[in-house]
């Protein structure tokens, strides 16, 4: 039977809820979103395919020391998330953290995740290489991952490309991928959780 991974770059996903579609005031649902890309590619898949295990790629709030009230609200939310998406069957959280890169006094500080597309990589290597799963669905838009697209595929894995508007990606990672599905406002609203 074929088998699908879903990987996805947390990181990204936020970025798509909160800026390209802000106005929509969605709250997104994880679970329905790996189940809303493995109904994209089986619609796709001659054969029967199951799913191997959803990757999510992440990293804790930065907390400076001392935290402040709203700095340990943001952490103590963020680990309730990261609970809930572990108890779910065939999920894995993998963690990278922040570094802070620009400091400028009177402004906000800047922070870029660290080790979540080596993490990504990786896994999906791993996978690939051992023929675990037959195919790979990639929810994000950084082209660092198009040496990831390539290795899979060099190893006969399907390499689906899961991306937001043209805005939001790199071409190259779009050309690495095999097949590609926009995350359209139709999507965006299908992974939505129900208000409440």
């Amino acid at each position: 039977m074929a088998r699908l991974a879903v990987f996805v770059d947390g990181g990204y996903v936020e970025g798509l809820r909160t800026r390209q579609f802000r106005r929509l005031r969605l709250r997104l649902d994880i679970q329905m979103l790996a189940e809303h890309v493995r109904q994209v590619v089986v619609e796709a898949t001659p054969e029967p395919l199951d799913l191997f295990r959803t990757y999510y790629y992440t990293c804790p709030p930065f907390q400076p020391d001392p935290p402040t009230d709203d700095d340990r609200y943001r952490t103590a939310g963020y680990r309730r998330f990261v609970k809930a998406l572990t108890q779910l069957p065939r999920f894995q959280v993998r963690e990278g953290h922040l570094r802070q890169v620009d400091a400028r006094e009177n402004q906000r500080p800047t922070f870029v995740q660290k080790q979540v597309d080596l993490l990504l990589g990786l896994d999906a290597a791993l996978l690939a290489g051992r023929q675990i799963v037959t195919h790979i669905a990639v929810v994000a838009g950084d082209g660092d991952f198009v040496p990831v697209l390539d290795v899979a595929k060099s190893e006969g894995v399907s390499v689906w490309l899961f991306h937001g508007p043209r805005s939001t990606y790199a071409y190259d990672l779009w050309l690495a991928a095999d097949e590609r599905h926009e995350m359209d406002e139709a999507f965006m609203r299908d992974i939505a959780r129900a208000p409440g």
